[in-house]
Formats: structure tokens, C-alpha cells, sequence
């Protein structure tokens, strides 16, 4: 549910309210790593967002696939590629928006999500962020072949 206060700032022709996006990164059997699209630190319920700079690029919607969303983020800590890289499964993503007017109170969460395909560089760390889930398992899951199946075919 969407604060009173939000909906005045986003409908208000200008306004002192900041939009925040916080990411989580949670590689498997690790700690989180937190960050915030800000230029200073936040505090959110407790937890540090560092301030690191990361985009998101959302998806066409164009009904014939799943869609994924793009997550770049600027490549100035060696610590992230490090931890991403040696995961056997793919890191659980969590991101939440929250006002600069109250960070603790979190306005849209999105915490299904997985990072997949992960590629880098010496600038940036680009991955896909794909939802979890049995519904973007692809169905069936075998080719029905005739070596692999062979008691339906004669």
C-alpha cells in the first residue's frame, strides 16, 4: 500500500521528496550486500544501504516471454564481482523503494527475484534479474525424443 504522502509527491509539480531504490544482493551463504541509488549513505529499518551507483532497466512487456529485468552496477569494488563469481546458485535480489522523507517505511518491494547471467568488465557488472519461481520453469522440461523416451514411439 502506497503512502498518502508518496502519492501527493509524485502528483506535485515539483517537490523535495527523493525516490530511493535499495538493492540487496544475497549471494548463497553470504552476507548481504546492500546498496542505494544515492549519492550518501542511507539507514532503513537498521540496515546500511551503501551508496553505489546501479541502474535498473525494466523490460518490454510484450507477452511472448518472461520478462527480466536489467541491473548495471558500476564496477569500483572488486568485493562484488568476487562474491558473485564463486556462487554455485544464482544470488537472490531484493529491491525496495523508499522516500527520503521516511526511509524506514518501504513503498514497493520486489524480493522474487534472481541474478542471472552476470557479465563484467572493468567498468561495470551487468546481469539479468529473472523471477524465481515454478512458473518460469520451462514446461515440459524434456524433448520428447526417441532415445530419450522410447516407449512412445513404436
Amino acid at each position: 500500500m502506497v503512502s498518502t504522502a508518496t502519492i501527493q509527491a509524485v502528483n506535485a509539480s515539483s517537490t523535495d521528496v527523493a525516490f530511493w531504490f535499495l538493492l540487496t544482493i544475497t549471494p548463497s551463504g553470504q552476507s548481504p550486500i546492500r546498496f542505494v541509488n544515492n549519492n550518501i549513505d542511507v539507514t532503513s529499518r537498521g540496515d546500511k544501504f551503501t551508496a553505489y551507483p546501479f541502474s535498473l532497466r525494466l523490460p518490454t512487456d510484450d507477452g511472448e516471454k518472461v520478462p527480466t529485468v536489467t541491473l548495471t552496477i558500476d564496477n569500483v569494488d572488486r568485493a562484488i564481482v568476487e562474491s558473485i563469481r564463486g556462487q554455485l546458485y544464482p544470488p537472490s535480489v531484493k529491491i525496495e523503494v523508499v522516500t527520503s522523507t521516511y526511509p524506514d517505511i518501504v513503498e514497493k518491494t520486489i524480493d522474487f527475484l534472481a541474478l542471472r547471467s552476470v557479465d563484467y568488465d572493468s567498468l561495470t557488472i551487468t546481469g539479468t534479474l529473472e523471477a524465481r519461481g515454478i512458473l518460469n520453469q520451462r514446461f515440459p522440461k524434456e524433448s520428447y525424443t526417441a532415445s530419450i523416451f522410447p516407449g512412445i514411439f513404436y
